[in-house]
């Protein structure tokens, strides 16, 4: 008794369009459960990839920001050594 005999027999027992609508139904879900691993697999992975993203441009902005405030006090030093001495 394999799938075969089970579909047969919901063709047999029930009206064409309900058997129909019922094996097209149990399909898709077949095919979602099949899938689902890989959808969660690709999503998590998805998932990293977006979070290593946010990890690399909070440390970018981070350096810029380190890096404009050296720039200031770099101009900030030189501006007060430029100035002539009273």
């Amino acid at each position: 008794m394999g799938i075969e005999w089970y579909i047969e027999q919901i063709f047999k027992e029930l009206p064409f369009g309900i058997a129909l609508a019922m094996v097209i139904f149990l399909g898709i879900l077949v095919v979602i459960w099949l899938l689902l691993p890989l959808w969660v697999l690709f999503i998590q992975w998805n998932t990293s990839k977006i979070k290593d993203e946010i990890r690399y441009l909070v440390d970018l902005t981070e350096r810029i920001e380190r890096e404009g405030r050296q720039k200031g006090e770099r101009d900030e030093r030189e501006k007060k050594a430029s100035e002539p001495m009273d």
